[in-house]
Order: structure tokens, then C-alpha cells, then sequence
């Protein structure tokens, strides 16, 4: 619980940080290629124009809409600054990622405690084994017909 709060507050804080303004497209969006996967992103790189908060103009690459023509409107996402960041996470993808985090830090937590466990198990068996040898080393003479 405590890896996926640790994990959850950033992602909630880069929510409110970043911000959709507008923007015009410079160029024609090109249309998405195929992955080696053989699925296609929706979204590719274009040269876009966008006003900062303080009224400043930017321009800069950011993910569109593929086959988007130049001239069009799209939407990009920034910081404070004014700089292209990428779009923040949804409240559903923060909460799965802060859910897988805690989860995978669960268990690993319980994969360090069960090797623990292994390993000392085995520290306390080779032990009595030891303890078992020195004993019956003193008590087998005595029980057998080697001891005279």
C-alpha cells in the first residue's frame, strides 16, 4: 500500500501540472507506419505552434494525429513553462501503475522473505545434522559390535 501511494503521488502530481492548449499544425501529419508488431499508433510526430501561459509563441515536434493537414488545429500538452511534455496519465492508468507497483513490491517482499526463510532452515538443519553426527559417533560404539 505504501509502494503504490509513493507511486500514486507523483502521477497525481504531473496531473496537475500539465495543461491541453491548443495548437496549429505546421506540417502535414504523416500517416503511421506499422510496428514490428504489426499494430499502428494513432498518434505521430509533427511540427506544431502553440502560445505559452505567459503569451510567448513556441514551436516544436509533438505527437498528433496521423494524416492531420497542416493548418489544423490539434491539441498538445504543457508545462508551467510553456515546454511540450507528454499527455499525463488518465486516473485509471495512475491507479493501475500505482496498483502493479505495490503489487510487484508485495512480492517481492514475499519472494526476499521466503528465501530468507530457505536459507535459514537450511543454516539450522546443517546444524543438527552436525549435532546428530558428533552424537551418534559417541553412542554407535556402544550399540553396535565395533564398540568392543
Amino acid at each position: 500500500m505504501a509502494t503504490a501511494a509513493a507511486v500514486e503521488q507523483p502521477l497525481l502530481a504531473q496531473r496537475a501540472e500539465r495543461h491541453s492548449v491548443p495548437a496549429r499544425l505546421l506540417e502535414d501529419a504523416p500517416a503511421a507506419t506499422p510496428s514490428a508488431d504489426g499494430s499502428r499508433a494513432d498518434r505521430v510526430p509533427a511540427k506544431v505552434r502553440w502560445k505559452a501561459p505567459d503569451g510567448t509563441v513556441h514551436t516544436g515536434v509533438a505527437q498528433v494525429r496521423e494524416g492531420r493537414a497542416a493548418g489544423m488545429s490539434t491539441v498538445v500538452w504543457i508545462d508551467a513553462r510553456g515546454r511540450l511534455v507528454h499527455e499525463p496519465l488518465t486516473q485509471q492508468e495512475a491507479d493501475s501503475r500505482a496498483a502493479l507497483t505495490g503489487a510487484t513490491a508485495a512480492t517481492g517482499v514475499c519472494l526476499v522473505t521466503l528465501a530468507g526463510r530457505r536459507v535459514v532452515r537450511w543454516r539450522l538443519d546443517r546444524g543438527r545434522a552436525a549435532q546428530w553426527e558428533r552424537a551418534w559417533a559417541e553412542v554407535e560404539p556402544r550399540w553396535s559390535s565395533r564398540g568392543g
